[in-house]
């Protein structure tokens, strides 16, 4: 057991026919164990071999065991090693700089070990593992290797199986009493290249490349050094340091919810599992691994890109679970073939993974689309090796200051992005000391994959992923930040005073209560205190303006700040974007002449949607009229009613909208199109589009038109959003070479477009109309 009894009872006559395997890192160790071995045993002499498992770094020096286990079949193999024991350690796990200079105080040196025994001999304490039957063992390398290269039981494969079989033994019963979060994989390497579905997948490599076995295998072999993390409890312990550090702008405590805590830590015990984090910023990958440590759930191999394998902080990630993973491998059979196996080896092991499905951190605060890649090898893996059950677990970290924000806006204004180095790291690290708020943690609900599909079948890949980011987006909560920054771009340039402020966020809290939709601590429980803690330190930061010479004090953004405050407000977008839908859609049957209201009310919809397919994740067209008409039961349960009755209907129905939020949601993206359809509109015919010199060109054109006040805030200028445009044009059917009708096609667009602008104008008025019937601070 854990506490060093034998899970069998050991009775001293019959100790001395066992075979104990003793895991020792040195001469003390194997003192330590060699004493217990014969107080238990008496007279009699046992038989034992001494390996230095824990080592995962050295090969085994096996000799001494191969000739050990020439003995009778049902005789047991009992493990055994010694567990160092730190007073309090594991309690605070509280790293200091003497176990950076000395080592992992739980494994120390010949020295240190002698000097902690003369200090206190009950830190050192026995495990014993859990013990099999020579027998038992030959069954199992039988099963798992397909009885090696040679299937021979005095074989070197075999003892390193045995020996091997040992350390995960013991490693069991030392999570007994170090915990589940240090729980690590070992001896992948060698687990991969006994396995007969590796072998057999690297002889039909080698057919179809027309290559030698043997020259595979040493290609995989630096491949393997590569890609295979090799975590280990110092690492982990160091890395949760470093969270720490990182999140030392942030309040000390997460917010998270313990009911979706405790069904996690279920999901992770009970499935192979995979979380999928959104990706907003560098450190929101640390949420998860933070949480788990944090909570004594198992370690996360987290993915990461080969372009943070850099100097010494490559091999520090690497040492606490991070896999990294090449950009482009396409051309690269053998690293694709190790890639996959190693995978699928993490899931049989229930060794949880974890990366961010949208490939980059999203640029723009909208949930992008996701990429299929990692997703693809971990079902291809499952698909490979018959594993069922695969949970993939949607995680969403919610900041109120994300740092990498300001970088984002500069890059979607041209500026080159700056490689990662580790003076880069250093000096991101420094940023993220400033005060920054809060950070909230909500997990979704998981996407269960029954049996994985084919490596052909991309419609169901795409589904999967849709699925995950739909409910990613569903457990989304809106904060003080991002509702404060939709709140003020959809008044800007006109400020806000505390009364309006605090009006509106509490009418948007209301209505987002009303439909389900998550709320930060602040929001949920209507904290003035913490409001303006947070208010506060978004002021310092300098994303909002606080004016306090004045009666009562206006808020504002500043208008070089709005693509920043954008971000912030895309976050959230998708909650509000059937809202704005359907107040954009009456706000142009307003001043239209429609004989059948209802039918153009749907129509405008749809057009809609379309005009904005590249920016939001939609359900099927049936399941989206649905959430609308739910929408529009909310607003007004006779709303059918009014619709097709016309203007005077019509305008009922804006009236039960206030406050308006479509055109804070939709413009920037109406405005950011109209740049692309005008530069486009302006071709001559027979010119072909160079869609990244327009895209470039917009840039400049984009600018010019913000001085000019053609669009309204520098929110709508970014590559991103242009790119968008482009893409939006070319589903037109517009984006080829110029013609008559293309030209006449584009311009239609552009004046659709600017149509667009001039309602959300009018909506913006609206809006600005009922704040000014507020009654004054005290009035």
């Amino acid at each position: 057991m854990a506490d060093g009894t034998p899970r069998t009872p050991i009775v001293t006559e019959d100790a001395a026919d066992r075979l104990y395997i003793i895991d020792a890192r040195n001469r003390v160790e194997r003192r330590i164990l060699l004493d217990w071995i014969h107080a238990t045993c008496g007279d009699r002499e046992p038989e034992w071999a001494s390996l230095s498992i824990a080592d995962g770094d050295h090969a085994l020096h096996l000799d001494t065991l191969k000739a050990r286990l020439a003995g009778a079949p049902d005789r047991p193999v009992v493990p055994l090693r010694v567990a160092w024991r730190i007073p309090h350690f594991e309690r605070d796990r509280a790293l200091k700089l003497r176990h950076l200079i000395f080592g992992d105080p739980r494994q120390p040196g010949p020295l240190r070990s002698q000097f902690i025994l003369w200090r206190d001999r009950r830190r050192a304490q026995i495990l014993v593992g859990e013990a099999a039957t020579q027998a038992a063992l030959k069954t199992r390398f039988l099963a798992q290797t397909g009885g090696g290269d040679g299937g021979e039981e005095g074989g070197a494969e075999y003892a390193g199986f045995v020996a091997r079989q040992a350390g995960l033994a013991l490693d069991v019963a030392e999570r007994g009493i170090r915990g589940s979060r240090y729980k690590v994989p070992r001896f992948v390497a060698d687990g991969l290249r006994t396995s007969p579905k590796f072998r057999a997948a690297l002889a039909e490599l080698s057919e179809t490349l027309g290559r030698p076995v043997g020259d595979l295998y040493r290609e995989a072999r630096p491949l393997m050094k590569e890609v295979i993390a090799r975590p280990s409890a110092l690492f982990l312990d160091l890395r949760a340091k470093l969270d720490r550090m990182m999140f030392g702008g942030y309040a000390p405590e997460m917010e998270a919810d313990a009911a979706e805590i405790a069904k996690l830590r279920s999901i992770l015990r009970e499935h192979p599992t995979c979380i999928l984090f959104t990706h907003k910023t560098y450190i929101d990958g640390a949420t998860p691994s933070r949480l788990t440590y944090d909570n004594d759930m198992p370690m996360l191999h987290l993915f990461g890109g080969a372009n943070l394998d850099f100097a010494v902080m490559g091999e520090f990630f690497r040492r606490s679970g991070m896999i990294f993973v090449r950009r482009s491998f396409q051309d690269q059979p053998v690293y694709k073939l190790v890639l996959r196996h190693y995978i699928a080896w993490l899931l049989a092991k229930r060794f949880p993974l974890s990366w961010a499905f949208e490939g980059t951190r999203s640029r723009l605060g909208k949930l992008m689309p996701p990429k299929y890649g990692l997703m693809k090898y971990v079902l291809d893996a499952a698909h490979a090796t018959g594993t069922r059950d695969v949970h993939f677990v949607p995680f969403v970290t919610s900041f109120d200051l994300i740092r990498d924000v300001e970088e984002y806006a500069a890059e979607q204004t041209g500026r080159s992005k700056k490689p990662e180095s580790l003076s880069w790291f250093l000096g991101y690290m420094k940023s993220l000391r400033e005060p920054s708020g809060r950070i909230r943690l909500d997990i979704g609900e998981p996407v269960v994959i029954d049996e994985a599909p084919g490596p052909e079948d991309k419609r169901a890949l795409e589904k999967i992923a849709f699925a995950v980011a739909v409910e990613a987006n569903r457990v989304t909560p809106l904060t003080v930040t991002s509702v404060m920054c939709l709140i003020l771009l959809g008044t800007a340039p006109r400020g806000v005073t505390a009364t309006e402020l605090l009006a509106t966020i509490t009418a948007v809290a209301d209505w987002a209560r009303a439909r389900g939709i998550r709320l930060s601590k602040e929001l949920e429980s209507s904290d003035d205190a913490a409001l303006s803690g947070t208010v506060d330190t978004l002021v310092a930061s300098g994303l909002l303006r606080r004016y306090e010479a004045g009666s009562e004090n206006v808020y504002s953004i500043d208008p070089a700040k709005h693509p920043m405050a954008s971000y912030y407000r895309n976050i959230i977008a998708h909650h509000f974007l059937d809202r704005a839908m359907i107040e954009l859609a009456l706000f142009e049957l307003r001043d239209a002449d429609s004989k059948d209201s209802t039918a153009a009310f749907w129509a405008k919809v749809d057009r809609l949607r379309d005009l904005f397919k590249f920016e939001f994740f939609y359900p099927p067209r049936d399941e989206h009229r649905a959430a609308l008409r739910a929408e529009l039961e909310r607003i007004d349960p006779v709303w059918d009613r009014r619709l097709a009755s016309g203007d005077r209907g019509v305008a009922q129905l804006i009236r039960r909208c206030q406050p308006l939020v479509g055109h804070a949601i939709l413009l920037p993206f109406a405005e950011a199109y109209s740049v692309v359809a005008d530069l486009a509109a302006r071709a001559r015919p027979g010119d072909e589009i160079d869609e990244k010199a327009l895209e470039t060109a917009a840039l400049v054109e984009g600018k010019q038109a913000y001085l000019l006040r053609r669009i309204s805030s520098e929110a709508a200028i970014g590559k991103l959003l242009f790119a968008n445009g482009v893409s939006l044009m070319r589903h037109m059917g517009m984006a080829g070479t110029a013609t008559p009708d293309s030209l006449n096609a584009r311009r239609a667009l552009l004046m659709e477009l600017r149509g667009l602008a001039n309602v959300m104008e009018s909506m913006r008025l609206a809006t600005l109309a009922l704040a000014d019937r507020l009654p004054p601070s005290g009035g």
